[in-house]
C-alpha cells in the first residue's frame, strides 16, 4: 500500500539517515578508511532513500516537498494542540493544590468562627497561625483566578486524569509526525544529492541540477 503523501506513515527509527558530503570530509583531513565507510554508508541511504520515495508514491521531488510541508504543517499544529493542554493541565493541578489547601485548613477556620470575643479570635489566629497563612494564600489564588465557586475534588481529580490522557494521546501523536518530518527531511536531502540538486537558497531562484 502507499503512503498517504500528505501525512506520511510515523517511519521505523532511523529507516534512513543522512548522506554524507565526502569531498567535504576529505578537505577536513578524513582519510581513506572512512572515505570507505562513508561510500558504503550513502550506498546502503541511496537504497533507502528511493525506497522509501517509491514506497510513498512520490512521482516527482515537488511531490515530496509538497508532502514535506503537509507534515511540517501537521506538526506544528500537533504542538499547538499538545502545548494548549500541557498548559491546561498545569492550570487545573495548580488549583488542586490549592484547594487541597485549602481544605485542610477547614477545621482551623471553623474553629475561629466558633470564637465568641475578639480577643479569643486573635488568640486562636495566633495558635492557628501557619492554617490561616496557608488558608488565606489559597483564598488570594482563588480571587486571582476568578474563581468565586470552588470545584468538587472529585471532579477536579476527574478532569486532570482525562486531560492527563489527551496529553500523553497527542504526546505520541506528536513523536510520530516529528519523526515523518525527519524523515522527509533525510530523504529529500538525499534525494538532491542524488539528482545533484542543490536546496534553494534564496526566495524565487530555481533548484539547480
Amino acid at each position: 500500500l502507499q503512503r498517504n503523501k500528505a501525512a506520511v506513515n510515523a517511519p521505523k527509527q532511523d529507516s534512513v539517515q543522512r548522506m554524507v558530503d565526502i569531498a567535504a570530509k576529505r578537505a577536513e583531513g578524513k582519510g581513506k578508511g572512512y572515505e570507505k565507510w562513508a561510500t558504503l554508508h550513502n550506498l546502503k541511504q541511496m537504497a533507502a532513500t528511493m525506497s522509501i520515495y517509491e514506497e510513498s508514491g512520490f512521482t516527482s521531488p515537488e511531490e515530496l516537498e509538497t508532502a514535506l510541508a503537509a507534515a511540517n504543517t501537521e506538526l506544528h499544529e500537533t504542538t499547538g494542540k499538545l502545548k494548549a493542554v500541557e498548559s491546561t493541565l498545569r492550570e487545573k493541578k495548580d488549583l488542586q493544590k490549592q484547594l487541597l489547601a485549602y481544605i485542610k485548613t477547614k477545621p482551623a477556620r471553623d474553629g475561629l468562627r466558633a470564637q465568641k470575643t475578639e480577643k479569643a479570635r486573635r488568640a486562636y489566629r495566633e495558635q492557628h497561625e501557619s492554617e490561616f497563612i496557608i488558608s488565606e494564600s489559597a483564598a488570594r489564588y482563588f480571587k486571582a483566578k476568578g474563581i468565586s465557586k470552588l470545584p468538587a475534588s472529585k471532579a477536579l481529580q476527574t478532569e486532570i486524569e482525562q486531560l492527563t490522557k489527551e496529553k500523553n494521546s497527542l504526546y505520541n501523536e506528536y513523536r510520530e509526525k516529528k519523526a515523518s518530518v525527519r524523515e522527509l527531511q533525510t530523504v529529500k536531502g538525499n534525494l538532491d544529492k542524488i539528482l545533484r540538486r542543490e536546496p534553494e537558497r534564496g526566495k524565487g531562484r530555481e533548484n539547480e541540477r
